[in-house]
């Protein structure tokens, strides 16, 4: 992948601004797995995804235009960027170029903007009389390697920038779920796994904020005591978005759940993308 990243040697942008859309145009929403975007409602949304990654292919009855959305599933760290493109960028590219009837190697560096980043792409141009030309484009969006590949035959060019203005300044990806370190942890994800994040980690002494649970009246009776652990999920902002009881005595769960819910944390970064942490809260109640 580095010999065809050094062919490069031209640079363009690609012609597709980002304008308003035509009135006679209503657009669609579409949300999977933490991927979201709009586009045309001519269009309609495949979804061929895998095990490695989220893929979706927008067609539209009638017409030439195809855009396919390859998004690698987990995080991508700066140090892996290379290794993902040549994976999950490299075999589009070679799709495309199949799908065109030309050579891979010769396509043209282009540097278009997804939203307001900017991304790294290549143009490909059919040899062949049916006049097609293709763009390949990839970028990371919240830690996450965004791949797509814009197919289409000249005379379908106009359909395929309106495709264009709708996804590219609209498409999303959410960030990831980072695991708290364990006690034993030496980093906030293990190398158990491709970046799952994994459930453990106690958050007590990382809250800027960590109101206590009052000791139920049923529970006092009964003298019930012990530890109630409870699993969160912390959102960019430092809220705790969910919270589940997931061991403890049961008269002590409701309590714990609803304190845990006002907690308060510190935002988290990766790499300076913000993104969630999952984590667990632990609470202590003694018999009185």
């Amino acid at each position: 992948m580095k010999r065809l990243l050094l062919s490069f040697s031209i640079v363009l942008v690609l012609s597709f601004g980002v304008c308003a859309q035509s009135a006679a145009s209503e657009l669609k929403h579409f949300a999977a797995d933490g991927v979201s975007f709009d586009y045309p409602d001519a269009y309609t949304v495949k979804d061929e995804s895998n095990s490695e990654a989220q893929r979706f292919i927008l067609t539209r009855r009638g017409s030439s235009v195809q855009l396919t959305i390859v998004a690698k599933k987990g995080w991508v760290l700066s140090n892996e960027v290379p290794a993902a493109i040549e994976k999950s960028t490299a075999p589009l590219i070679q799709q495309v170029a199949a799908t065109l009837g030309t050579n891979p190697a010769q396509r043209t560096s282009i540097k278009p903007m997804v939203g307001s980043k900017e991304a790294e792409g290549v143009r490909l141009r059919s040899s062949a009389n049916s006049k097609r030309t293709a763009e390949v484009i990839w970028l990371r969006l919240s830690l996450r390697l965004i791949s797509m590949a814009l197919v289409r035959s000249d005379q379908d060019e106009s359909s395929a920038t309106q495709l264009w203005q709708a996804v590219g300044s609209s498409i999303k990806a959410e960030p990831p779920v980072l695991a708290a370190a364990k006690p034993d942890a030496e980093s906030t994800h293990e190398s158990t796994g491709p970046h799952e994040p994994i459930t453990g980690g106690v958050l007590n002494g990382k809250a800027l904020a960590l109101p206590q649970p009052a000791y139920p009246a049923i529970a006092r009776a009964a003298h019930v005591s012990g530890t109630v652990i409870v699993q969160v999920l912390i959102d960019e902002q430092g809220n705790v978005v969910s919270a589940k009881a997931i061991d403890g005595h049961p008269l002590l769960q409701a309590v714990s759940v609803a304190a845990a819910r006002e907690a308060k944390f510190s935002p988290t970064t990766l790499e300076g993308e913000p993104v969630k942490v999952t984590g667990v809260i632990q609470y202590n109640f003694v018999a009185r």
